[in-house]
């Protein structure tokens, strides 16, 4: 599954791009391997910012329906939740 490979490395991309913006301040450069909320200090509403900047910027919409705190564990961790779990664009 090519699509869902593609998708994930963009999402992995604009994490790091985004990062700053939901955080609203410097981010150290950034892994697959960065823990979200123990390193960056994301909270609940910022994830949530965090998934919907995602959405905007790569034109997808995430299922969140079975998003786990576990899935927030690390970008990594986020961005294979996201690639399984984007509802087809409508």
């Amino acid at each position: 599954m090519a699509g869902t490979l593609e998708l994930r490395q963009q999402v992995v991309d604009s994490m790091g791009m985004l990062l700053p913006r939901v955080l609203r301040r410097e981010v150290p450069a950034v892994s697959e391997d960065t823990r979200l909320m123990e390193e960056l200090g994301l909270t609940s509403s910022s994830t949530l910012e965090l998934l919907l900047e995602l959405e905007e910027e790569l034109q997808i919409q995430i299922n969140v329906e079975d998003v786990d705190r576990e899935d927030f564990a690390s970008i990594g961790r986020l961005a294979d939740f996201i690639a399984g779990h984007t509802l087809p664009a409508e």
